[in-house]
């Protein structure tokens, strides 16, 4: 037995080690007005967290359908200190939403706004939309009338990723999506 054994350490048992001045805590938030686990926006967001989690990043999850919203007063009493809360411990965002009227829903675009006058800071954010119509179609939609991307208040949304067709895609689609999502989750990205 050599002196130089006791110290060696195979490669696939050392722990894996980022080298951030600060861990990466992403907030993942499932904007789907219903918080059913069917819907496709939920599965989405359990794939970008299990990738992240994968990935060794530390990853919280906010179901927006989940949130009593009823009243805009409510946000602020019953959800907004934790909700904040959520916002200020995470680095990063990752919002999951549909695509209702060329909008966010409306209770995600409340939330947001609300937390946005609370907060005062852009978060950046990832953002993955999906919607009934084609995304080539909407795509060329925002081009042409310059907006480009999606608004939401206290976010700077990076180039989001559209699915269109969510209620037509086949069931391979949808799990190369996932599978796409999931890679995403693994990076942080």
């Amino acid at each position: 037995m050599s002196l130089l054994e006791p110290l060696y350490v195979p490669r696939a048992r050392r722990p894996v080690q980022r080298q951030s001045a600060s861990p990466r805590k992403i907030l993942v938030v499932n904007g789907h007005p219903d918080p059913r686990p069917e819907r496709f926006c939920a599965a989405l967001c359990d794939a970008y967290e299990a990738g992240a989690q994968a990935g060794a990043w530390q990853a919280r999850r906010l179901n927006v359908g989940a949130l009593a919203l009823a009243e805009p007063e409510t946000i602020a009493h019953e959800t907004g200190d934790a909700t904040l809360e959520l916002m200020r411990w995470s680095n990063r965002l990752v919002i999951v939403f549909p695509l209702w009227l060329d909008k966010p829903p409306e209770r995600l675009r409340n939330l947001f706004e609300r937390l946005a006058r609370a907060n005062n800071v852009e978060r950046p954010a990832s953002v993955v939309v999906t919607m009934e119509m084609p995304a080539f179609a909407h795509r060329a939609a925002c081009r042409a009338a310059s907006s480009g991307h999606i608004e939401l208040p206290g976010i700077k949304t990076e180039k989001p990723i559209f699915i269109g067709c969510v209620d037509m895609i086949s069931a391979a689609q949808r799990k190369r999506w996932l599978q796409s999502i999931h890679s995403l989750g693994v990076r942080g990205t």
